[in-house]
């Protein structure tokens, strides 16, 4: 039968050691696993209890594996589960690791929702669509998905919402109409709810600069008539272009008006 011929405390890792059986390496051990089996030197190992040592030890580099990954923050079974397939650890080891981080409390859902939460609140310019996205993509739970959005929404403060809608507004130029459609696309991808933008919105001012909008107006008729001229002629070309930029938010009598300025009534000279 095997014997115990040398237990040696690993150089890199004081809580590892080297088994030795027989004289020669057998495998790295974990200090838990040592103490599990009460394992010392001229110690006699049958096949079947190494077996038992080999699995052990598997579980063991798994917990230790779960336990540093969760050490960065707080993580969600799905998480651990796969951080540990991508370590190549069987199916049946990770079930134990996943009951040992449950009842140590390592993976708690509501902890991980409540601390991404405060965490995205605190530090992020997201609204909480963007949050229970998240919390789908790590597993949470339906029902807790479900509870911890709407506390989301309770705690995220107009105010917040404003000062990321009133950085967008600053960033859009054109017609205020066109102007308020993209911030509130804007917000949306960020996540917020229309409840939460319309809100926002009745704080806000979209009023532009008349001079700024008028000179966007100028720039923007002058691209689609010469665009709508090679194609068509007279009233056609002239109607292209109201519909061009209504499209992008100018209302139909700074457009008319502009026309008129710029001297297109039916023709079809190209504005230089």
């Amino acid at each position: 039968m095997p014997k115990i011929t040398k237990i040696e405390v690993q150089r890199k890792n004081k809580e590892r050691f080297n088994l030795y059986l027989n004289g020669e390496f057998e495998m790295g051990i974990d200090i838990n696993t040592l103490a599990h089996f009460n394992l010392k030197k001229n110690q006699e190992v049958s096949p079947a209890e190494m077996a038992d040592i080999q699995s052990y030890e598997q579980y063991r580099q798994g917990i230790n594996s779960a336990i540093n990954y969760i050490s960065y923050r707080k993580r969600s079974e799905r998480e651990v589960v796969k951080h540990l397939s991508d370590q190549e650890i069987s199916e049946p080891v990770i079930a134990k690791v996943i009951a040992f981080c449950y009842e140590q409390k390592l993976i708690d859902h509501e902890d991980y929702a409540e601390s991404l939460k405060n965490t995205m609140i605190q530090t992020s310019d997201k609204g909480p669509e963007v949050y229970k996205q998240k919390l789908y993509q790590a597993g949470i739970e339906s029902h807790l998905i479900e509870d911890y959005t709407t506390r989301y929404e309770e705690e995220q403060s107009l105010d917040q919402v404003l000062k990321v809608a009133e950085k967008i507004l600053r960033q859009k130029k054109g017609a205020p109409a066109k102007v308020q459609a993209k911030v509130k696309q804007s917000l949306l991808q960020k996540g917020y709810t229309y409840e939460m933008i319309d809100r926002a919105f009745q704080e806000m001012d979209f009023s532009q600069d008349e001079a700024v909008v008028d000179e966007l107006l100028q720039k923007d008729m002058e691209k689609a008539y010469n665009k709508y001229a090679r194609k068509y002629d007279g009233n056609q070309c002239r109607m292209k272009t109201i519909e061009a930029l209504m499209r992008k938010g100018y209302s139909y009598d700074k457009i008319k008006t502009k026309l008129e300025e710029s001297g297109i009534t039916n023709g079809t000279e190209e504005i230089e």
